[in-house]
């Protein structure tokens, strides 16, 4: 790590420290018995959940065991919040409330007195009980969102005493979320807060004074964190789907109480929803880009039925760095973009001019994903470049990672370009798309540009590229001393692969019978494990294709893909 770097890293902790002490310090005086909040009357509206939810859940809590955070907890007669685990996870997941949807869709009597009397116990916690998420402001967010979407649930018994705490319980929340947005970090977790504020606004009543001021703050965060094609400032795919799971309530929360939802929401959900079928592949998962992990193919099937335009998807979010070209079946998605930067980059990976392709319902060639949960695992070896299917050079990521902790975590925490300096341009025919992107990561510490060229032609039945090595500004690599290459394709677990007889040729085939051809004329091909984290209930081995070259003896290399039977 240069010492600028390290002059950055030092910065970058000495603010989440500060951050974590007020945080910590706040959280402790709002606990105090003298801490006081608006309290609503009366809730007006329930806005509606649109996230799966799965009724066994909610026996399965009655029975004792919490499945939550990728772990299932059995409480063995003590109540959840008593259960000392070091699962962050889990207990984010408890706290967060999130799990409310699944008693709503029991629609037992039991149930509804069970998730009551799990609301109520959490109200009734001591300070000393509580979790250290507790008063986190995501985690307060969502607990506020789950308890107003889930209030018929919670209030269904008419008892006076639980009303009065509950309600009580809702105006602290708006009071200390009120607090937490002003320390919060960037992205969101203030994302968060503004909604959770904004959707208290709209369901309690004699609440008026506060819902152009909730309102207001909203369409400003909206604006600074919405790029104009969709995508969200984090570059993290995933996000959408999660803005949108929200603001489609939101806005249906506005009509119901027949006030007009900010004209900054309907803007920003009017570019979510095509950025979501542009990241979207056709077997329904979100490429596997910048933390993307697990898609949630109901919800996203959810959330497309609110899609009017029903067109194609946009091919270009130049806003968001990445590409698309769809011809056939045949889809191809690119990451063509700068990384995000700060506290945005938490989950970023270095996957500069990475590609997914996937063809009808099948995904092909991807990116290794990110795990649902990596609790146990703090490599984060998925969002290093070899992770990608990319060029990797001298087994060294494109972008650097801050090191907060100890030599344990290498790649932790935030991430730092290398001064990328993505360039891209593309080339579009009524039978074929051409992406060109490259970029300058290497060329400092190894005097290399890398340069890539994609064609998806043939009704998207091939896919064939070139990767151009070559020093700065397009130069020769005069002083070139360290230049070697791994070209990686990883495939999903899904994928059949089998090597030919002089390891020239790869031959690939899907789930649903598909064959495809893999050459690298001039360059040895192998094939070897790799991993895919986006899947649950755990990481799957699966395969990857490596091609491997000197940079300076060999600098073009071309290589396709190419269907060579179909059923």
């Amino acid at each position: 790590m240069s010492i600028f770097d390290k002059l950055r890293a030092i910065k970058l902790s000495m603010g989440r420290s500060y951050r974590q002490i007020k945080g910590k310090l706040y959280s402790g005086m709002t606990s105090m018995p003298g801490f006081t909040s608006f309290v609503p009357q009366r809730l007006v509206i329930e806005p509606q959940d649109l996230h799966t939810a799965d009724p066994q859940i909610a026996q399965d809590f009655y029975s004792g065991y919490y499945a939550l955070g990728g772990i299932t907890i059995e409480t063995r007669g003590l109540r959840p919040f008593q259960i000392a685990t070091e699962n962050d996870a889990w207990e984010k997941e408890l706290y967060s409330f999130v799990w409310l949807r699944h008693f709503s869709a029991n629609k037992d009597i039991l149930s509804d007195s069970h998730a009551r009397a799990l609301v109520k116990e959490w109200i009734e916690l001591k300070p000393e009980d509580t979790s250290k998420f507790n008063w986190e402001i995501e985690t307060a967010s969502k607990r506020l969102i789950s308890l107003l979407c889930h209030s018929i649930v919670v209030l269904s018994n008419p008892d006076h005493e639980f009303h009065h705490q509950l309600m009580r319980s809702l105006g602290k929340h708006i009071k200390i979320i009120r607090r937490l947005i002003a320390h919060a970090p960037e992205g969101m977790p203030i994302l968060y807060g503004h909604i959770a504020l904004t959707y208290a606004s709209i369901c309690f009543s004699g609440n008026s004074s506060s819902l152009n001021t909730h309102r207001n703050k909203l369409a400003i965060e909206l604006r600074k964190q919405i790029l104009p094609d969709g995508g969200h400032i984090s570059r993290n795919p995933a996000i959408i789907t999660e803005i949108l799971a929200l603001l489609l309530p939101l806005k249906e929360g506005f009509n119901a109480i027949e006030i007009a939802p900010p004209n900054e929401l309907i803007s920003a959900i009017e570019r979510l929803l095509p950025a979501l079928r542009f990241f979207r592949h056709s077997d329904g998962t979100i490429a596997r880009f910048n933390g993307v992990s697990v898609s949630g193919k109901d919800l996203i099937t959810t959330l497309l039925r609110y899609d009017e335009s029903l067109g194609s998807p946009v091919l270009d979010a130049n806003h968001s760095g990445y590409q698309r070209a769809s011809l056939g079946k045949g889809n191809l998605i690119v990451d063509t973009g700068e990384p995000a930067r700060g506290e945005l980059s938490l989950d970023a990976h270095a996957g500069c001019l990475s590609f997914e392709f996937s063809s009808g319902l099948s995904s092909i060639i991807v990116n290794c994903g990110a795990p649902e949960i990596s609790e146990d695992d703090t490599s984060q070896v998925w969002r290093t470049t070899n992770a990608h299917s990319t060029a990797t050079l001298n087994d060294t990521s494109n972008c650097r990672f801050e090191n907060p902790g100890t030599a344990g975590r290498p790649i932790s925490g935030q991430l730092f370009s290398r001064d990328l300096k993505p360039e891209i341009s593309r080339q579009d025919t009524s039978s074929s798309t051409t992406i060109i992107a490259a970029h300058n990561s290497y060329v400092r510490e190894f005097g290399i540009r890398h340069q890539r060229t994609l064609t998806l032609d043939t009704n998207g039945d091939r896919l064939f590229a070139q990767e151009w090595f070559s020093g700065p500004n397009k130069g020769d690599m005069r002083y070139t001393t360290k230049d070697k290459v791994a070209l990686r394709f990883h495939l999903h677990p899904d994928i059949k692969a089998s090597l030919s007889a002089n390891s020239e040729t790869c031959l690939l085939e899907t789930r649903e019978g598909e064959q495809w051809r893999f050459d690298c004329p001039g360059f040895e091909i192998e094939l070897t494990e790799s991993i895919f984290f986006a899947t649950l209930p755990a990481p799957k081995s699966t395969w990857q294709i490596v091609v491997h070259t000197k940079a300076y003896d060999k600098p073009e290399m071309n290589w396709a893909l190419q269907k060579i039977q179909a059923t």
